[in-house]
């Protein structure tokens, strides 16, 4: 691959040393009895901003220009924007965040708590980055994708990097990495460093069914625009921008995609939270769900699982536990 992902990891990860947290590898005895073989859990859920967007947040934001720093606008279903406007805050950048209507309001008010502007647009993220480019076109201000970004995808490469040194460190290693996709910025990044560093690694991608746009779109060699249904993985959901950077690293560098239903994502939140008191959203229960379905596929292997965030309203999980 021609692409510089090892030297710009590098690069991002000096610049989050003295930001971000390092986030724990924890090893779960009762999914690796599950497939008779190990299984380590990314706990992104425990990252600032409770997901893996504040690397990606705070790595794009500190590049600007003092002139691009005047005001940035962005884009996202709920935790690029908790992440945005969080760094946004810390960087002292005014902004705006464009939201489709369909966000959870506990993302909305997670995202009111910093100075930022929130405008509500369309049913789709997609939608609603049309017109947040538009608006920023419009008013002569810096735009920023929540995953349609070089830098975006090399700050999300980090976690990939803190895998393999936090493995070392034990002594271990693994054969395949779980990732959630919505756009493919997380996904994108890990695939694209990994490839440059240890190629032998298996990476798979998870989507939920309900909104499987990217996963289809790799299958149909082109981005397709398509309806999402609701789905309690909401930070991946909704389309993918036409020409997007993410998109031929997801179809040349990902070795497969496996879709989870509802029941499915439900299901691997409900066991996260009983066995190890980890608290995930659905995106963040989305690798764990998929290791559950294709466990012939992981069967005696050594397997990292993304939990990528934690941004989910209390109710929602006694809603699950009183459904279940």
């Amino acid at each position: 691959m021609n692409y510089p992902f090892k030297e710009k990891t590098e690069q991002a990860a000096q610049v989050l040393a003295d930001v971000i947290q390092p986030t724990p590898l924890t090893p779960s005895s009762l999914l690796g009895e599950a497939i008779g073989g190990t299984v380590y859990l990314k706990q992104e859920n425990l990252q600032l901003t409770n997901c893996c967007k504040a690397r990606s947040a705070y790595f794009m934001l500190s590049g600007l220009s003092a002139e691009q720093r005047r005001h940035v606008v962005t884009v996202s279903t709920g935790n690029n924007g908790i992440s945005m406007s969080w760094a946004m805050k810390k960087l002292g950048i005014p902004g705006t965040v464009f939201l489709p209507n369909t966000v959870v309001p506990h993302k909305v008010a997670a995202i009111s708590q910093n100075p930022v502007e929130i405008i509500h647009e369309g049913e789709d993220i997609v939608d609603a980055e049309v017109v947040a480019r538009a608006y920023a076109a419009e008013h002569n201000l810096t735009f920023r994708s929540p995953y349609n970004e070089w830098d975006a995808m090399y700050a999300q490469a980090t976690i990939a990097r803190e895998i393999l040194a936090q493995l070392a460190d034990l002594g271990d290693d693994v054969n395949s990495i779980v990732v959630p996709v919505g756009g493919g910025g997380l996904i994108g990044g890990i695939a694209g460093y990994l490839r440059s560093v240890r190629p032998d690694i298996e990476i798979i991608g998870v989507q939920p069914a309900n909104s499987a746009v990217m996963a289809e779109s790799v299958r149909a060699n082109k981005i397709l625009e398509m309806p999402s249904l609701p789905t309690l993985s909401d930070a991946t959901a909704g389309g993918v921008e036409q020409g997007a950077v993410t998109f031929a690293f997801c179809r040349d560098y990902v070795d497969d995609y496996i879709l989870v239903s509802e029941e499915e994502i439900g299901h691997a939140m409900l066991l996260l939270d009983e066995y190890h008191g980890i608290v995930v959203e659905g995106s963040g229960a989305l690798s764990v769900a998929a290791l559950l379905q294709k466990a012939s596929h992981f069967e005696g292997k050594k397997v990292a699982l993304l939990l990528c965030g934690a941004n989910v309203d209390a109710s929602l999980l006694s809603r699950l536990r009183a459904a279940a």
